[in-house]
């Protein structure tokens, strides 16, 4: 399918948690300090994709924040798993349905999708629109989340786009841009 508009969209953990500004960066493969400002790996990646693609950039935030404390984060994640939990998402994306390409960048938790990027397929119909997924992982890769998304939007393309290991993501920006420069000129 031609991409005409798109948007890319992501969740990370960053926009998801209330981080003092001193938090050290430099001791987690998930957060960066770009220019003195704390940006997780799937937020870059949707910044690099937008600057390719020339979209705008919405980011998937909860209601609810994750802790500070990695750990503690991991806890509350597996919990809203096994609990198949759907986060009430803080905004809305009113003009989805303008967009025929989504360019999807998230972490893999546990071999699954972050539950609010759950709450953000069921609250929107990406029926026949090309559906990108960019993973940020520790070594897990996509595991089934493609598969799952595919059976969230059956009516959608959706394509493995880059699966990134954490803490490679900064070296893989140019293979990033590449990746979407290569489908635009499709």
């Amino acid at each position: 399918m031609p991409i005409n508009k798109s948007a890319a969209v992501y969740f990370s953990r960053v926009g998801n948690t209330d981080f003092p500004s001193d938090i050290d960066a430099v001791t987690s493969a998930s957060l960066n300090r770009i220019d003195g400002e704390l940006k997780g790996n799937a937020q870059l990646m949707a910044e690099w994709i937008a600057d390719e693609a020339d979209c705008e950039v919405f980011e998937i935030v909860s209601e609810e924040s994750y802790p500070v404390d990695y750990d503690a984060t991991v806890d509350q994640a597996k919990q809203e798993q096994a609990d198949n939990k759907r986060p009430k998402l803080k905004y809305g994306f009113e003009n989805i349905d303008d967009y025929d390409t989504i360019w999807l960048a998230f972490p893999n938790w546990w071999a699954d999708l972050p539950m609010p990027v759950y709450s953000f397929f069921e609250e929107y119909d990406l029926s026949g629109k090309n559906i990108y997924v960019f993973i940020t992982h520790e070594g897990s890769g996509y595991s089934s989340t493609v598969k799952t998304i595919r059976e969230l939007e059956p009516d959608a393309n959706v394509v493995e786009a880059r699966s990134v290991k954490g803490g490679s993501v900064s070296d893989e920006e140019n293979s990033i841009r590449e990746f979407v420069k290569e489908q635009l000129s499709k």
